[in-house]
């Protein structure tokens, strides 16, 4: 399944199913890391741990209230700057993580 329709059905579930944990693995140009790495860092549930200065980027990417997980990868994609992005780890947190954690 291409990945764009996949987005579009996952879509329609959002929040139904609980809060979406995802590590990836971005390649961004080299020349253009830190105007790659800003942008994301500007992005709501993106949050950088590593940048190296061959292009690499390990993100974790979090649902937000606006969009789940999965949009956010997508349009992290077609930035400009980043030649790819790869999911390499997925949870799914059952339930509002903000209830539980927070009375």
């Amino acid at each position: 399944m291409r990945i764009g329709k996949f987005v579009d059905q996952q879509s329609s579930l959002f929040g139904e199913e609980g809060i979406n944990i995802c590590g990836v693995l971005l390649y961004a140009q080299p020349q253009r890391l830190d105007e790659v790495a800003a942008a994301l860092s500007a992005l709501d549930g993106v949050e950088i741990h590593q940048k190296h200065d061959d292009g690499r980027m390990i993100l974790t990417v979090e649902d937000t209230e606006a969009e789940w997980a999965g949009q956010i990868i997508t349009r992290m994609a077609a930035m400009s700057g980043v030649l790819s992005t790869s999911l390499i780890y997925h949870h799914c947190e059952p339930g509002n993580l903000e209830e539980e954690f927070c009375p």
